[in-house]
């Protein structure tokens, strides 16, 4: 007898996030065999737990139950028939193109201690809008300081231990209903997208009563719980891995900071958990103009500048995704403390371009920089290289996006005068070059998103001048020095300023690899935060694919 098997392999971390659901998407037609089996500690689950494994092809058609992990039952192998309504859906679903998913339901017993996810106690904060006066001189302040160097590191993820009690208070999904019978609205973990208004009070999720409050008292020392971060802009947020983005700080209300500083999304599945830590003051502690840039190489990410009720930031802030531990680097050499300014990874140094150097006595910002600072992790000191051309004028709130070895810098403001000239940094020459003013350039602004969609090509959203927020989009061509238009509904719904782009389709795709799309230029991009700079500001999270199909003309005037 000759058999013949076409074996693919597929994993997903349960342990991740402590969760009670996960799901991985593979690809149809529906398999005729299949093999799940769990590898791992199991030793943090009671053993009563046990892991449903169900098949789901179209949310409208109830899933198809197929097994069961659990700690002494750690594979099994499933040939059965699949139901006729499965099965006719993805015939349809096949001819779209689409996955279906694999779904992981986490059965524990409901007196168990074990925390679902870890949490923090959180206070509501909302954004305001940057005063126009916000930069007064231009001059840059020649003040320097040395330091020597010291590491320390702390852990960043201290969970929480909860009863059944909170996690009832919490609605936690129940282990014994599947993913598909609960509502969406109740299933997804991300913001609602409606914006918040300003001065708007936020209620609290549950209030306690006195006696279960003493009863509880070490675990539910909560007043306020929230699922998403509160609205903000002006924060930093990068990609620690594909699946999974980092969001440090921003601005509240009354330009104060974002008590609710470091959160985590786990991408896939729209799960927005805080980050807790040991140490409230041994982190970063900057609430606006900070910036994180994840290097791939190191899995580190770097956090630096900023500025928070007056004080100036000229620290490096290292977190390692790899152990989730803070690095505290005190470098030497040149140390500047900047705020909204630009933060690239090239060649595994930091690069910081432009910004403005925040005053001491204030919460305002001082003079603009034109200048660029390199941070060498290897030797924790900061230099300044020499670079040949006309430099671009002092800025603040500006992008540098690094498209292969070129930066390309765009925009940003010097004092009240907004800008929208294109610079391109050659990283390899040292050497600055002017791209002449183009037919269909964006008009000027700060405070936009930009993020590279190919190697030889930015995307710009957004962002404001003196008279309010833009809703438009645009490309650059690096290799045409052309500007072009993208015209996307969801992306240019409302105004939006001080938000975050992230690239989430394959960082290594070329132009190559796009023009293998046929006709269709596809990226997927996920969007948060930001304002409309007339008191209102976002805390949503979206995902949209953009065609950017590309459309020559001028920017919108803002809203």
């Amino acid at each position: 007898m000759t058999l013949k098997a076409t074996v693919n392999f597929f994993s997903l971390s349960v342990s991740k996030c402590h969760r009670k659901f996960y799901q991985t998407r593979l690809p149809l037609p529906l398999p005729k065999h299949l093999v799940i089996f769990g590898l791992g500690d199991w030793s943090h689950f009671s053993q009563k737990t046990s892991i449903s494994v169900d098949i789901l092809v179209n949310p409208d058609i109830k899933p198809q139950r197929i097994g069961e992990l659990g700690p002494e039952r750690r594979c099994f192998v499933w040939e059965g028939a699949w139901r006729v309504d499965v099965l006719m859906a993805s015939f349809k679903e096949v001819q779209s193109g689409h996955p279906f998913k694999l779904l992981l339901t986490v059965n524990e017993p409901l007196f168990n201690s074990t925390p679902t996810r870890p949490f923090q106690a959180l206070e509501p904060s909302q954004s305001p809008v940057l005063p126009e006066d916000a930069v007064r001189g231009l001059d840059e302040p020649s003040e320097v300081k040395s330091q020597s160097s010291t590491v320390t590191s702390k852990k960043v993820l201290a969970e929480k231990k909860f009863s059944p009690l909170l996690e009832k208070m919490l609605l936690l999904p129940d282990p014994k209903i599947s993913p598909t019978q609960v509502e969406p609205e109740t299933r997804k973990k991300t913001c609602l997208p409606n914006p918040v208004q300003l001065n708007k009070t936020r209620r609290a999720l549950f209030e306690l009563p006195a006696a279960e409050g003493q009863h509880e008292s070490e675990d539910l020392d909560v007043k306020e719980l929230q699922v998403c971060p509160s609205p903000r802009w002006c924060h930093a947020m990068c990609l620690s891995d594909p699946e999974t983005a980092v969001l440090i700080g921003g601005e509240g209300a009354n330009q104060q900071c974002c008590k609710d500083a470091l959160w985590k999304l786990e991408i896939d599945s729209d799960f927005w958990f805080p980050m807790d830590f040991p140490d409230q003051d041994s982190i970063a502690q900057c609430s606006r103009g900070h910036s994180a840039t994840y290097d791939p190489d190191t899995k580190r990410i770097y956090i630096f500048g900023g500025m928070r009720e007056g004080k100036r930031y000229g620290s490096i802030y290292i977190l390692d995704t790899a152990s989730w531990k803070w690095l505290h680097v005190s470098a030497k050499g040149k140390i500047p403390t900047l705020a909204y300014h630009s933060a690239t990874i090239y060649h595994k140094e930091l690069f910081i371009f432009g910004g403005a150097f925040p005053k001491m006595s204030s919460l305002e910002t001082g003079a603009c920089s034109n200048a660029l600072f390199i941070f060498n992790p290897e030797y924790e000191i900061w230099y300044q290289p020499i670079i040949e051309g006309e430099k671009p004028l002092p800025r603040l709130g500006h992008s540098a996006t690094l498209l292969r070895n070129k930066l390309l810098i765009f925009g940003g403001q010097k004092t009240s005068t907004y800008l929208n000239d294109t610079h391109i940094l050659d990283l390899g020459f040292m050497e600055y070059t002017s791209v002449p003013f183009l037919s269909g350039q964006p008009s000027a602004r700060s405070f936009h998103a930009a993020i590279p969609v190919s190697d030889r090509k930015v995307l710009i959203s957004g962002g404001c001048n003196a008279k309010g927020a833009f809703r438009d989009a645009f490309t650059f061509h690096l290799d045409t020095l052309t500007w072009n238009t993208v015209k996307h509904a969801d992306l240019c719904s409302v105004p939006r300023a001080g938000h975050t782009l992230l690239n989430l389709t394959c960082s290594h795709q070329t132009d190559m690899d796009k023009e293998s799309q046929g006709k269709h230029n596809l990226c997927m991009v996920l969007v948060f935060g930001g304002s409309d700079r007339t008191g209102r500001f976002y805390n949503s999270t979206s995902k949209l694919q953009l065609d950017l199909e590309e459309v020559k003309g001028a920017s919108e005037p803002p809203s």
